[in-house]
């Protein structure tokens, strides 16, 4: 008698169960899935956003900027704020000789010895100038200085129309660290690239359009200098121009 008694109650149970069950499996369904599409009440299906992804590569190109001017605005007499925003230090934005012209920095109608700087006062740095001089002379030159200080204390690399020379100052004394064979024509454009990795100096030169030589023309060891800002160096004579077209400095981690 109990074991049919046993067996009716777990039989009505059963029963019970599955008409729970029955009723109840849409929810339980709806439950536990999760829906790829969301449906707002009178409009279309709206799919979950999509995360961009992170590119740190171009954060590391652009963090590493530390200096850049194109001269893409307006003439004016010196060359005012880059287009970076900062504003040109040195003898750029105080002598009359600098303006901007055509869209270039024209450096002109001096006798005179002339730089003009850009960005922080930095360690290791590589600085590219592009630019044109009208007429080279023994006595005049277009360059690219870093970890300049003041108009006494310096390094730069700079083209003469013969040469390619590695010049430092030191306290105001002028050495010549390491010169090279190197013909620029006159009213050509040429892009100037130096660089300097702790007490390494590197530098090569060659006109603008053509492709970048893959060995630095020059590399030199020097320990006078640690930091400074980078920017151009000029020496003009009557009657002649220069125009510099670019200029950028960015962090250098290597000599390569």
């Amino acid at each position: 008698m109990n074991v049919r008694l046993i067996g009716f109650t777990l039989l009505c149970i059963l029963v019970v169960a599955g008409l729970i069950a029955g009723l109840f499996a849409q929810s339980i369904e709806r439950a536990f899935t999760l829906p790829s599409v969301q449906k707002m009440p009178g409009s279309a299906s709206v799919m979950m956003p999509t995360i961009p992804a992170i590119t740190p590569a171009a954060t590391q190109v652009s963090a590493s900027i530390l200096a850049q001017d194109t001269f893409q605005r307006a003439n004016q007499t010196l060359w005012g704020a880059a287009s970076d925003g900062q504003a040109w230090g040195g003898d750029a934005n105080t002598l009359a000789v600098f303006s901007i012209t055509a869209a270039t920095g024209q450096i002109s109608q001096g006798q005179s010895t002339y730089n003009a700087v850009l960005g922080p006062v930095s360690e290791n740095v590589d600085v590219v100038v592009s630019g044109s001089l009208n007429h080279f002379a023994p006595t005049v030159n277009f360059g690219a200085v870093l970890r300049w200080t003041n108009a006494n204390n310096w390094y730069e690399a700079f083209i003469d129309g013969s040469n390619l020379v590695v010049l430092k100052a030191v306290n105001g004394v002028h050495t010549r660290i390491r010169a090279i064979p190197f013909t620029a024509l006159d009213g050509k454009m040429y892009t100037l690239r130096f660089r300097a990795v702790g007490a390494t100096l590197f530098a090569r030169v060659w006109q603008s359009g053509d492709p970048e030589p893959n060995h630095w023309m020059v590399t030199v060891s020097d320990t006078s200098l640690t930091s400074g800002q980078g920017g151009v160096r000029i020496v003009l004579q009557n009657n002649t121009i220069v125009h510099v077209i670019s200029f950028l400095e960015t962090v250098a981690g290597s000599g390569i």
